[in-house]
């Protein structure tokens, strides 16, 4: 009996602790719908988004404990079109596939590289959309959970983005810009860098649970704006917690 009770709590802790964990993904994923309502307004038109998650893969003795590796993500992943990269310092693995209207790629990234003896292996899983549909995200959205589940064994990573254009002229400058975009979020500055044609923002919004802690202060909000020359458009990128892609 005793073991019979043991065993029923340690099941709803699993089950619990599974839960949080793809209710935090899936909020991570979600929150593109908080920069891209953001970005609407303050009449930027956005132009991509991007989640980034990355997590180990566990250690494995030799090369073909990776194969093995690398056999059962093909075969959990399906629909991708894989290619091996041999490098000298590492081994990679990489698959992509696209969505059926071709406007969101997914690509999954298997490495593996020496570590004390052995080699360490991590997974990465990047999507792209380029262009908005919100009908096309929200289907993304609602299976990323269970991808997440599937591709990977244990903790995660996720970093959420979007990019986005300004046509007009801007009435404001490039830092006001990015406070203006920042109290949206009602987000405090942690960090600054001001330049001629670029201003980036690292900030922090108590309305986001997760967060990095730099050398200053928690963070979980980046903004960054250029300006891409004389007459050219003003770019504007969003990220959370971090930005992971070039601005």
């Amino acid at each position: 009996m005793k073991k019979n009770i043991i065993l029923f709590f340690a099941i709803i802790f699993l089950v619990h602790s599974y839960a949080s964990v793809q209710a935090k993904e899936t909020a991570n994923v979600t929150k593109i719908l908080d920069m891209k309502q953001a970005m609407d307004q303050h009449g930027v038109i956005m132009k991509k988004w991007s989640v980034y998650t990355k997590g180990s893969a566990g250690f494995t003795s030799d090369v073909n404990g990776y194969r093995q590796k690398a056999a059962l993500l093909k075969k959990a992943a399906k629909g991708y079109k894989w290619n091996a990269i041999n490098e000298q310092e590492h081994l990679k693995m990489s698959g992509v596939r696209f969505s059926e209207a071709g406007s969101i790629k997914e690509r999954l990234t298997l490495v593996a590289y020496p570590q004390k003896g052995k080699l360490a292996t991590y997974l990465v899983y990047a999507v792209e959309g380029r262009s908005w549909n919100k009908n096309q995200f929200q289907q993304f959205a609602r299976s990323f959970q269970s991808r997440i589940a599937t591709y990977f064994e244990g903790k995660t990573a996720t970093f959420s983005c979007v990019t986005g254009i300004h046509s007009d002229t801007m009435d404001v400058g490039l830092y006001k810009q990015a406070l203006e975009l920042m109290t949206t979020f009602s987000a405090v500055p942690v960090e600054e860098l001001k330049e001629e044609t670029f201003v980036s923002i690292s900030a922090y919004t108590k309305h986001w649970d997760e967060k990095l802690n730099t050398a200053h202060k928690a963070m979980n909000l980046q903004i960054a704006i250029r300006n891409q020359g004389m007459g050219g458009q003003t770019a504007v990128t969003i990220g959370t917690p971090i930005i992971t892609s070039e601005y």
